[in-house]
């Protein structure tokens, strides 16, 4: 069973707005993310900040999203940690790929090799690394499991993602191995990437 979380919370503090609903190539930008998944997902789990977001995202899915499930955060504004807690408690099977809406360019080669990587080895999470050592948090596989680790990080105020890599079993893979051309993990930050 494929299971995506999609991770869309924030506001972007560098353009001061919603970056999945913000428009690039003729379309919002979590619809370039779910579009490129969604003949390959059996549950796709989008995670937005609150209710008011949930209404202005509800426009956007006019057509044929019957696998998509639009929840909201756990606590607001506390950061992607609380995503994936959120997007992990609503999963029907035993691991999910995150993926931030911030992305459209994730190809669905390195969706695959991903899912393929989870189905063939025993870790927590599937973690993409470059050859810096900078990892990919946002853009891995996580096991449901890490919930337990993920609540006792919460309650010790530590809400970052890096902790809960650090507090788990990880197999890290080389960036370039899951998608030669990299377009996968960039980021739109600014109006200048746009």
């Amino acid at each position: 069973m494929k299971s995506f979380i999609i991770l869309c919370g924030g506001r972007s503090k560098r353009m001061g707005k919603d970056k999945g609903s913000m428009v690039i190539n003729g379309k919002p930008m979590v619809l370039h993310v779910i579009d490129t998944i969604l003949d390959l997902a059996d549950e796709i789990i989008l995670v937005l900040r609150d209710e008011v977001q949930v209404k202005s995202y509800r426009k956007f899915f006019m057509g044929d999203y019957k696998s998509l499930k639009i929840v909201c955060d756990k606590t607001k504004d506390q950061g992607p940690l609380i995503g994936i807690l959120t997007g992990l408690s609503k999963i029907k099977s035993d691991y999910a790929q995150i993926l931030p809406c911030d992305s459209p360019f994730i190809s669905r080669d390195f969706i695959l090799k991903m899912f393929k990587r989870a189905e063939e080895e025993n870790f927590d999470a599937i973690v993409p690394v470059w050859q810096n050592g900078h990892i990919e948090p946002l853009h891995s596989i996580y096991k449901r499991t890490v919930m337990d680790t993920i609540n006792v990080l919460i309650r010790e105020n530590r809400m970052d993602v890096r902790s809960l890599i650090q507090n788990i079993h990880v197999r890290y893979i080389n960036v370039e191995e899951l998608d030669r051309s990299t377009k996968s993990f960039q980021n739109i930050n600014t109006t200048k990437d746009l």
